[in-house]
């Protein structure tokens, strides 16, 4: 590309280490987990209500958690509507937590669960209950989406329950992991409204993850000077010049729209390695439904990066 990209390790809190824990065992190990984004146009808000989080032992053991464990405190003021409040149990426990999605974009995250005790070993399962029926009582969907065009609509998931990837915990460690919501890929709307699906739903481990950013020059000649509509694919190197769209069998790996005022980008959250990164000028045309959508890409604006702990890469 003509202007810099950037690959850095993401150094934050979440990130794993030794724990020193006294409380752990050679048996156990601490988990954490955030939420991210990657955000999808067309939408203000993506809010999406979750009760509980259930994961599976390789070993059959399954453990989960509800709101009583979830920062339940921190989440999303602006999914609920004005004189309305989250319900709570017989307990006066929120009945769930509610994120809206598009809050936490690029590095940015919001932490759910913290030093959480596990048994170590391999989960082959993580499986989020999202409450898609409910409503407040003036009517707004506990999980819903707000349009550019300010529409309230709600959200579908198949069965209610998103399944998603498995994941490891080390023995008197503590291992911190995102949930990075692609929702250029998992975000879907049909002829039944808008369905949220586990495709474009990573489960990464924050130590081994690193952030793409760079800058399309305004006016430099990007997209003939026209990018209302352009965004930047990143796809795992190597490719082979197989480009494609959202649903093909060469989809990029994520992506992210540039920014019309700074020409600025940034995608968190991606897994160290080899990636092209290429700059598509009519990226809101791409349906990810379906593939052979035609993607007009800039060949001038078409590199390559490698992320990794500590080093900046150049174009």
């Amino acid at each position: 590309m003509r202007k810099l990209v950037i690959a850095s390790l993401v150094s934050l809190a979440l990130v794993g280490c030794d724990s020193g824990s006294s409380e752990s065992s050679s048996n156990s190990g601490k988990f954490n987990l955030a939420f991210s984004d990657a955000p999808v146009d067309g939408l203000k808000k993506v809010c999406v209500a979750f009760d509980k989080i259930t994961v599976h032992h390789i070993n059959g053991n399954e453990s989960n958690w509800g709101t009583t464990s979830f920062a339940a405190d921190q989440g999303s003021a602006e999914c609920v509507p004005d004189g309305h409040a989250i319900p709570v149990d017989n307990n006066g426990n929120p009945e769930f937590m509610v994120i809206n999605l598009m809050a936490y974009q690029g590095e940015q995250f919001l932490q759910v669960l913290s030093d959480e005790q596990m048994e170590a070993g391999q989960y082959t399962q993580m499986r989020l209950s999202v409450l898609e029926k409910g409503n407040y009582t003036d009517g707004t969907p506990y999980s819903h989406v707000v349009t550019d065009t300010n529409a309230t609509e709600g959200i579908r998931v198949p069965s209610g329950e998103l399944k998603l990837d498995g994941f490891d915990v080390v023995a008197d460690a503590t291992q911190a992991y995102t949930l990075e919501f692609d929702l250029r890929k998992s975000m879907v709307e049909n002829a039944n409204g808008y369905q949220l699906k586990p495709r474009g739903i990573r489960l990464v481990n924050n130590q081994d993850v690193a952030t793409i950013s760079g800058e399309v020059e305004l006016g430099g000649g990007a997209c003939g000077n026209i990018i209302d509509d352009a965004f930047v694919y990143v796809y795992s190197a190597p490719t082979g010049g197989a480009h494609g769209d959202l649903g093909s069998s060469s989809e990029p790996y994520t992506s992210a729209g540039v920014d019309l005022i700074s020409g600025k980008f940034e995608i968190g959250y991606v897994p160290l390695g080899s990636y092209d990164i290429v700059l598509v000028c009519n990226g809101g045309e791409d349906d990810p439904e379906k593939a052979g959508d035609q993607l007009t890409i800039d060949s001038s604006f078409v590199g390559e990066v490698l992320t990794a702990s500590g080093r900046t890469f150049k174009f």
